[in-house]
């Protein structure tokens, strides 16, 4: 499998991502090609991520305050 290998390269990726996210949708997802290329892309941006940028802490829970309207 093929991995990223640069931090344009990332970029690169994650722009074409969000241009397949575009077309491909929860109902066409079955039949359209590009939905191969989407998950395809998505595993390598997952990979490169836990590499580079590893979660260092957990989240934490942030309590939201109400707004006055």
């Amino acid at each position: 499998m093929k991995t990223i290998s640069s931090e344009k390269e990332y970029n690169a990726i994650i722009k074409r991502i969000n241009e397949l996210l575009e077309v491909v949708t929860d109902e066409n997802y079955n039949t359209l090609p590009q939905a191969i290329e989407l998950d395809f892309l998505s595993d390598l941006v997952e990979e490169y991520e836990c590499k580079y940028y590893p979660e260092t802490e957990p989240y934490k829970q942030i309590e939201l305050i109400p707004c006055a309207v």
